[in-house]
Formats: structure tokens, C-alpha cells, sequence
């Protein structure tokens, strides 16, 4: 075994050895490579940040109080990505049984708002349609009608991944 294991040590050593005596490398490329043809391929923009947005700005013409909020979209589209990774679709994760939104939420609001109870919403839109629909089918369901048009909200952040949105809501 011992006598096998140097052989091959030694054939090792000297291929890299004999290898180190190649060409020289050039230091620089003087001219470009030729342009061969590439496969297309299509990066499918998992993140749909203009969809949430135009979401938000339907949402607000129905409750001008509600104000952007990036921490909430942040977490809208964290739960959204969440949800079609893990392949479900609820308000409450399948694994713990709770909604994980409670938690986020609260660390989007600020330090001095941190002792009061802060009130918040949760709205999830599931498909591939424009904000416009999207909107109008949040509209026409009463429960979430009524977190868009709640006066305790001013605070909206709206999340899209792949065919979910998550929009959050919270009045601080």
C-alpha cells in the first residue's frame, strides 16, 4: 500500500512539475475575443417592485391616508417569496401553525411608537394579473376591502414574488 501511494506522489510532482515548464502566458489580451453566439437565456425577474407599487398607489386613491413604508414592503416581499418557495398560500404558516407577519411588522415600527399597541393588516393576492385586477378583486372581497379602507392604517407596504402579493398595513 505504502509503495503505491509514493508512485503515485511521484507521478503527481512531476506532471505538475513538467506542466509548470508550458508557454508563457501572454500578460495582456491585446484584442477582444470574436463575439461567439450565446444562448438566450431569460432571467425571470422573480421581484415584482413596480406591480407592489402600482398596487400601493391603487390603495392609496381608496385610503389617502396610507403612506409608503420600504421596511413593510421589504417584509410584504420577504412573506410573498416565503410563501412560493415553501408552496403555500395562508395566513398562517403551515409549519408553526401562526402568522409570521406579526413579528415583521414590528420591527418596522419606529423605537418611540414601540410601547403602544400598534395596529396591522395583512392582505394576499395570489395570480398572474395586473395591479388593476388585482386591486379590484382586494376591492370586492369584504375582509380585505376593509384593511385597504381602514382609517387606523397609514402606514402600506406591498410585496410581489413570482404570482403572490402580500400587502402590509399598520398604523403607527
Amino acid at each position: 500500500m505504502g509503495e503505491k501511494r509514493l508512485k503515485r506522489a511521484l507521478f503527481i510532482t512531476a506532471v505538475v512539475f513538467l506542466c509548470s515548464f508550458g508557454p508563457p502566458a501572454p500578460a495582456q489580451q491585446t484584442r477582444p475575443l470574436p463575439i461567439y453566439p450565446q444562448a438566450k437565456v431569460e432571467q425571470k425577474n422573480h421581484v415584482h417592485t413596480d406591480k407592489a407599487y402600482k398596487l400601493y398607489k391603487l390603495s392609496r386613491k381608496e385610503n389617502p391616508r396610507l403612506k409608503w413604508d420600504s421596511c413593510l414592503a421589504s417584509k410584504a416581499t420577504i412573506r410573498a417569496r416565503r410563501m412560493e418557495k415553501r408552496g403555500y398560500f395562508d395566513h398562517e404558516d403551515p409549519k408553526t401553525g401562526t402568522n409570521p407577519v406579526w413579528a415583521s411588522v414590528s420591527q418596522c415600527i419606529p423605537a418611540n411608537k414601540k410601547r403602544t399597541k400598534v395596529p396591522a393588516g395583512e392582505n394576499l393576492a395570489r395570480g398572474v394579473d395586473t395591479p388593476e385586477n388585482i386591486h379590484k378583486a382586494l376591492m370586492n372581497s369584504p375582509t380585505h376591502r376593509k384593511n385597504i379602507l381602514d382609517q387606523r392604517f397609514n402606514h402600506m407596504g406591498v410585496g410581489c414574488y413570482d404570482r403572490i402579493c402580500v400587502e402590509l398595513f399598520a398604523g403607527y
